[in-house]
């Protein structure tokens, strides 16, 4: 399969999003597939944030819970609908894509676009 997303997060592992929806997390000789999916799209963007990691595509927004596995994210629908890509930099994440942009400040979602 084809790397298609990376990202090197705060809790030390690398997560790698691969083509057609796949997510490995590992660093040095030590690696796992923690999602496996048949998406027609991979994740664009992954990003760390406020301790969590992030995915995003056109088809979506999910976080990685703490036991690891891949799920929706709790987000209210008018920034779910932004999905496409993500950045996150100073204490800020922003999802921006084809219906919109939000961001979100450390404590609560504003919705740009």
């Amino acid at each position: 399969m084809t790397m298609e997303s990376l990202c090197c997060a705060g809790d030390g592992s690398v997560y790698v999003g691969l083509q057609s929806g796949g997510l490995m997390r590992g660093r040095g000789d030590d690696w796992e597939v923690i999602h496996e999916d048949n998406m027609t799209v991979p994740f664009k963007d992954i990003v760390w944030y406020q301790g969590q990691l992030w995915c995003t595509s056109e088809y979506g927004l999910w976080t990685v819970g703490k036991d690891g596995k891949l799920v929706d994210a709790d987000v209210p629908g008018l920034v779910s609908a932004c999905a496409g890509n993500l950045s996150s930099a100073d204490g800020i994440l922003m999802v921006a894509g084809l219906n919109g942009a939000a961001i979100h400040d450390g404590m609560e979602w504003h919705r740009l676009l």
